[in-house]
């Protein structure tokens, strides 16, 4: 039987049936991915509070973050693959109402604990950014495709930072139930907008079989071992409870792999990454995750607010560091469209190339000039149109190399590994840090610092080199014919091995 949803396009055709105006299918992308880059940006500011009010541990607060990243990153993969089966516009809508009951817990729980699980549910929402992956390219004609990407990545750079200010601001006036208050009316608005302006699904006559036995295998082994890394550091990598964590989380996935290569309609289809452009995305991602996408987290924050009698450090408050940081998110999602524009006319590989080069530049300066608040506040904006470009090519390589009904979950796949490798790479960057102290402190020396910025020069450096090998995309066919729904791997393969 053919199904057309699996041609292989970049959007759909300008003139087609009910098309709507771009423009507010992009806002409406937009604001959906607000919801998680703020749901996942505001609780960082929040934690000391968290410890004063409910006198808890920092063992204990930061739960809050570890139980939101842990169910994203099953969510991106599984609520990706839903979206693709099912409708991303409904599973779109329906995660973020989801987001809106974990808001709810924590408001009305009034408690750590209830904090802590109110985050777990709100962690679904790190589905919504490879569902409006998708929606961007079922939605979009194929010129305005790049044009979104470039939007929806700027706009949770954006949020991210923005989150963050407005979650101080509310700290200060207000008290933190309105962090999670906020959160909510933003997701019931979000939902509103996409059940408005955002169309609904092509229409199939047969489903495929959602792999319930590959979520059931995948969800906890993912979890168990990305528990187990974030856990390293503050229990040993040495720990039982450490090893034991991440075996067990090798292990489940080793057996969810060799299931899913065994089933006709698998949760992931590895056929359609085994080809070179999503093979080389897959580690170019991976790497970046590894340095200046995910551990620099960890740097630039402690450069600004560490006392300037450190070797490391400018003294500057926590208004400050979320002031520059705002500024420098306000400058990516300015640039987003140029990096759309660029994605759209040279392809994905050459957005996350500048990407990968403007990264390499930005702890270049930090080596350089990290003794400059005014270096730094380059360094943050430099940052910022280096993810606003990055953010935007990889999943542009996706859509130049994947059919449409499995874009959502290929780039939760993606999403996952970045993920994953974050964790990986904050563990690396802490034991560099970790090396070299200063006397009677913990804060690291020269040495130490220079050697965990040498690392995010290297990983930039090595992402910049894997784009290279990249290939070109492929020219759009003129008239897009479908593939019979039991040669949809052969054909991908064949066609961008």
């Amino acid at each position: 039987m053919s199904d057309p949803s699996s041609r292989l396009t970049t959007g759909k055709p300008a003139d087609a049936p009910g098309f709507r105006s771009p423009a507010l299918i992009i806002t409406a992308l937009i604001l959906a991915e607000c919801v998680s880059a703020f749901e996942a940006g505001t609780i960082f500011i929040a934690l000391p509070r968290f410890s004063e009010i409910f006198d808890a541990p920092a063992s204990t607060t930061g739960w809050a973050v570890t139980a939101y990243m842990l169910v994203a990153a099953a969510t991106a993969l599984v609520g990706g693959r839903l979206g693709d089966m099912y409708g991303r516009k409904k599973v779109l809508i329906v995660i973020m109402l989801v987001s809106v009951l974990g808001s709810v817990i924590s408001v009305l729980g009034d408690s750590m604990a209830a904090i802590i699980i109110g985050r777990g549910v709100q962690g679904v929402s790190g589905a919504i950014l490879p569902l409006c992956y998708g929606l961007a390219r079922e939605a979009l004609p194929a010129p305005k495709v790049p044009i979104a990407i470039g939007f929806v990545s700027g706009a949770a750079l954006l949020a991210g930072s923005g989150g963050s200010l407005i979650a101080g601001v509310l700290l200060d006036v207000a008290d933190w139930h309105m962090i999670f208050v906020l959160a909510a009316v933003l997701a019931v608005v979000a939902s509103a907008v996409a059940a408005v302006v955002l169309p609904g699904a092509h229409t199939r006559s047969e489903l495929p079989r959602f792999d319930y036995v590959g979520a059931i295998l995948m969800t906890p082994g993912l979890i168990a071992l990305l528990y187990g890394i974030t856990q390293g550091p503050a229990w040993g990598w040495t720990s039982p409870a450490v090893i034991g964590l991440i075996v067990a989380g090798l292990v489940i996935l080793a057996v969810w792999t060799f299931w899913e290569l065994g089933r006709d309609e698998p949760l992931v289809d590895f056929r359609v990454l085994a080809n070179k452009q999503m093979t080389l995305n897959l580690i170019g991602l991976s790497v970046l995750a590894l340095g200046p996408v995910g551990a620099v987290q960890i740097v630039t924050p402690m450069i600004l607010q560490a006392p300037d009698s450190l070797p490391i450090g400018l003294g500057q408050s926590a208004t400050v560091t979320g002031f520059v940081a705002g500024i420098a998110a306000l400058v990516g999602f300015i640039t987003s469209p140029l990096a759309g524009a660029v994605a759209g006319r040279w392809g994905g590989r050459t957005a996350f190339f500048i990407g990968a080069a403007l990264f390499a530049v930005a702890n270049l300066m930090i080596l350089l000039g990290h003794k400059s608040l005014v270096v730094m506040m380059g360094v943050f904006a430099v940052a910022a149109v280096a993810t606003a470009f990055a953010f935007t090519g990889y999943p542009k390589i996706v859509i130049e190399s994947v059919p449409d009904n499995v874009t959502s979950v290929t780039t939760g796949i993606l999403s996952t590994a970045r993920q994953a490798f974050s964790a990986i790479g904050v563990a690396i960057v802490s034991v560099m840090l970790s090396i070299w102290t200063v006397p009677g402190t913990t804060a690291p020396t020269l040495s130490s610092f220079n050697a965990a910025v040498g690392w995010f020069i290297l990983c930039s450096l090595i992402v910049a080199a894997i784009c290279l090998f990249i290939g070109r995309p492929q020219p759009e066919p003129k008239q897009a014919g479908s593939i019979a729904a039991g040669e949809e791997g052969s054909a991908t393969s064949a066609a961008y091995a």
